[in-house]
């Protein structure tokens, strides 16, 4: 097997956005569909890059700061963003338009960018589902203008909903459950196409992200209690789990198909990244080994440092933590988003606190510094209005 690492590309550059707003840092991210296309959220500003060179393509101030969006599947350069203010809106780079798809009725608590809201697209309706977690609806309106107005839809199950997932292909909108549970429904009857249930011998959570692959009707599952699951859903009738993992003890947060490598990426919420590969042996004298189904991938871990110090780049300590991982569907392509922190606007005039897993990295450098004649010039807080543009070799 090949070697295979992360290496950086391009260091997106977002400090000449937004002069005068004081959150630099990008908080969401998407990639287009099938074009080499990203665009990032800070701030009040979606900006569309060109993920191949970096260059800044359009910038457009959408009215107030982005807390989920995705580029929409039907083509163009359309944005569909969830805001704070709990409005829906579409943003056309082309013309740069935006539009109000969706304005609450009555006053909603205000969201921010650690809110989870779940959104699903899918290319065969010009329609977005959307609901809030641990909801007990789901609500759908349409993405063009003069498009379907919003529709609550109650599932038939009374259960609190903790994600959302359209199929690329397939007219299915899947909804999962706090307990586990998943169910794929048909998205313009809404009527039940088959669930997806595991026995009770293992304990499930809720989905933390779906992935889809891009030719066989595989659906991976991340569970919030740390399981990745693989389900074979050619056989509407009879859905079959081909594959299962318990991949660390916290909860997957991003599941990600790479099509051009042919592995999986997963993302836990301490920042932890998994690769795996799948491998399933074709028998009909025996039905197929679950445990078996994810391999570990020949790739290495990914270093927080040194994808930092690429390309110009600067290594920050205490190294901070990837919050989320994009994958561009068709490309080699992968962005990392990195958690909040302080500025050093945020930081002047006041101390500075550490937590242990920080003040050990600290020491590392510390200690391998000793007896260097070299100048040690430490930075403690992550580079402003910085997206880093990887690619997988």
């Amino acid at each position: 097997m090949d070697k295979m690492e992360w290496v950086t590309m391009q260091h997106l550059d977002l400090r000449q956005v937004a002069r005068g707003v004081k959150l630099l840092q990008p908080h969401c991210g998407a990639f287009h569909h099938t074009q080499a296309l990203l665009a990032a959220a800070v701030g009040r500003y979606i900006v569309e890059f060109d993920a191949l060179t970096g260059c800044k393509l359009s910038a457009i101030d959408i009215g107030a700061p982005v807390v989920r969006m995705e580029y929409s599947p039907a083509g163009g350069h359309i944005v569909i963003a969830v805001l704070e203010d709990g409005t829906i809106r579409s943003c056309d780079f082309d013309t740069e338009h935006t539009f109000v798809l969706y304005s609450p009725e009555k006053r909603v608590e205000r969201v921010n960018a650690d809110t989870e809201v779940h959104i699903a697209l899918t290319p065969l309706q010009p329609v977005v589902f959307f609901g809030f977690h641990r909801r007990m609806s789901v609500t759908a309106v349409g993405t063009v203008e003069g498009g379907r107005a919003p529709t609550k839809i109650k599932p038939d199950l009374k259960k609190p909903v903790v994600n959302l997932a359209c199929h690329p292909r397939s007219p299915l909108l899947y909804v999962a459950y706090a307990d586990g549970l998943v169910r794929a429904y048909n998205i313009q009857t809404f009527a039940v196409h088959y669930t997806l249930q595991i026995d009770n011998s293992i304990k499930l959570v809720g989905a933390g992200a779906f992935a889809f692959h891009p030719t066989l009707e595989w659906v991976f599952i991340g569970d919030r209690r740390g399981t990745l699951l693989a389900w074979d859903v050619s056989v509407q009738a009879r859905p079959n789990m081909i594959g299962i993992t318990h991949v660390g003890s916290n909860p997957i947060v991003a599941v990600a198909w790479h099509s051009l490598r042919q592995f999986l990426i997963t993302l836990s919420k301490d920042g932890s990244l998994h690769v795996w590969r799948t491998h399933i042996i074709i028998n009909s004298n025996r039905p197929p080994m679950r445990a078996n189904f994810f391999e570990p991938a020949g790739i290495e871990s990914i270093d927080i440092a040194k994808i930092l110090s690429q390309n110009g780049g600067e290594t920050i300590y205490p190294l901070p933590r990837i919050k989320d991982l994009l994958v561009h569907p068709k490309l080699n392509l992968s962005t990392v988003l990195f958690s909040n922190v302080a500025t050093g606007d945020d930081s002047k005039g006041r101390s500075v606190s550490f937590s242990r897993e920080a003040r050990k990295q600290l020491f590392a450098v510390l200690q391998s510094a000793r007896g260097s004649p070299v100048k040690i010039s430490l930075r403690f807080q992550i580079l402003p209005g910085r997206l880093f543009s990887i690619v997988i070799c």
